[in-house]
């Protein structure tokens, strides 16, 4: 029995577009008038965002790669979003949230993948 290697490249433009796109939509559902009254729960729009867009991107991986691509758009992500609302105690928790959403989103394509294969 051998162990193969998994892939470690991560596509790096669809990451930094999905990371930023996840950002710039949370910040522009302010520009929306019944939305903008939701304020407080503007980071929670921007970790599902990451989520999702982490889910999209490890569609095709499995495994340790899929995981990979997750912690990129998550931690990318992070880092967009402590570069637009600052180093607050606040901001740098979503950070943490949004880190994790992004590897939760990738496992789960992976963990739905193993768990639909049939033997």
């Amino acid at each position: 029995m051998s162990i193969v290697p998994a892939p470690t490249r991560v596509p790096v433009v669809p990451v930094l577009a999905t990371a930023l796109g996840a950002q710039v939509v949370d910040d522009l559902l302010f520009l929306v008038p019944p939305l903008g009254l939701l304020g407080p729960l503007a980071g929670i729009s921007a970790i599902l965002l990451t989520a999702a867009g982490a889910r999209a991107l490890a569609a095709g991986r499995a495994g340790p790669a899929a995981v990979r691509t997750g912690l990129a758009v998550g931690g990318a992500s992070a880092l967009i979003g402590l570069l637009i609302g600052g180093l607050g105690l606040v901001t740098v928790l979503l950070a943490g949230l949004t880190v994790l959403a992004g590897v939760a989103g990738a496992a789960g394509v992976d963990a739905l993948r193993r768990s639909t294969r049939l033997p």
